[in-house]
């Protein structure tokens, strides 16, 4: 055999079984995010100690030991108002109230800088219109005061009315001085007025805004039948490779139609997700996954999603919560 013609096949196979081996890893991760009824701990209808609702929920932790507990960031509504809010558990079940972040306000993410800080993002919304507002808040403290440092409202430029959903995808500055960073965000926008589609955009030295949509995964999506609005992601980690969990709807104004996709790395879809609930809910959205460290000092992957009044059981509907043991 040709020499050169044998290392080309060799190549060939090892990419091969290398793709199948990836193919394996995700077949499985979807699995076990589908098994919510045979997951290790799981609660429906998530509530804080005030009796707020924990509407899409994310939960971040503070050092590597897992010894401080959880916080939870999360909007929940009043009176027809949004407000995001802080709370802290320490088995992930119960939670106790910290502080109210913002009004008119919703769909919160966090991330941990490396001078001790952290960043806030969120949905800020106004009557007839919705935008991002990044905030930065300079260490635990001041977030769990609901103060913060700097503040700024990301322009809208993909479309008039709604820009939203934002997750942040990395942070990269100097000295920790925001006047010399980047920080890159994917989000949504409710494009022609019509329907919410993916974009990403980068915000440079808190000050200037570039945004573009995100056409090849939206294109994906809508020629596998997902033709309602695309809005929240949430990036994690498994077998130390990079996924994501989307939020897809298949008819727009159809709340029974919302489910979630699990992507590759770079938020390309794999395949939907078939959830399994106890009272074998229809519908979910907002998903996240974080990893955790519970009291004995393991490992876990808590995943969290909104299931809609129209697509769920009345036991279920509301912010559900589930646990992974990666082991188990």
């Amino acid at each position: 055999m040709n020499s050169i013609y044998f290392r080309s096949f060799a190549c060939w196979l090892a990419l091969a079984a290398l793709g199948s081996a990836r193919a394996e890893e995700w077949e499985e991760l979807a699995r076990r995010l589908e098994a919510v009824s045979g997951s290790l701990g799981h609660a429906y209808r998530l509530h804080d100690d005030g009796g707020r609702s924990m509407d899409c929920l994310e939960i971040f932790q503070v050092g590597a030991d897992g010894k401080q507990g959880a916080y939870g960031l999360y909007h929940t509504q009043k009176g027809g108002v949004f407000s995001v809010h802080l709370a802290h558990s320490s088995d992930l079940m119960k939670w106790r109230h910290v502080a109210v972040l913002d009004d008119h306000a919703s769909q919160a993410t966090i991330c941990a800088t490396a001078d001790g800080g952290y960043l806030l993002s969120y949905e800020k919304d106004a009557p007839n219109s919705c935008w991002i507002r990044i905030r930065y808040c300079k260490d635990l403290g001041q977030l769990r005061a609901g103060a913060f440092a700097r503040e700024f409202d990301v322009p809208r430029s993909l479309a008039p009315t709604a820009e939203g959903t934002p997750s942040i995808e990395s942070v990269k500055w100097e000295g920790g001085d925001l006047s010399r960073s980047e920080i890159a965000l994917r989000f949504h926008y409710f494009k022609d007025v019509r329907v919410d589609q993916l974009a990403r955009g980068v915000l440079s030295g808190f000050k200037s805004w570039k945004a573009e949509p995100d056409t090849k995964i939206n294109r994906e999506l809508r020629s596998r039948g997902w033709r309602g609005n695309l809005g929240d992601r949430t990036r994690f980690e498994w077998r130390s490779e990079p996924y994501y969990l989307q939020e897809v709807q298949r008819r727009r104004g159809d709340w029974k139609s919302w489910g979630v996709y699990l992507c590759d790395g770079d938020g390309m879809p794999l395949r939907a997700l078939d959830l399994v609930t106890h009272a074998k809910a229809g519908a979910f959205c907002n998903p996240n996954a974080r990893w955790f460290i519970d009291p004995e000092g393991s490992r876990k992957l808590a995943v969290t999603m909104f299931l809609p009044g129209e697509g769920s059981a009345p036991s279920e509907s509301g912010q559900l919560l589930y646990i992974i043991d990666p082991d188990g």
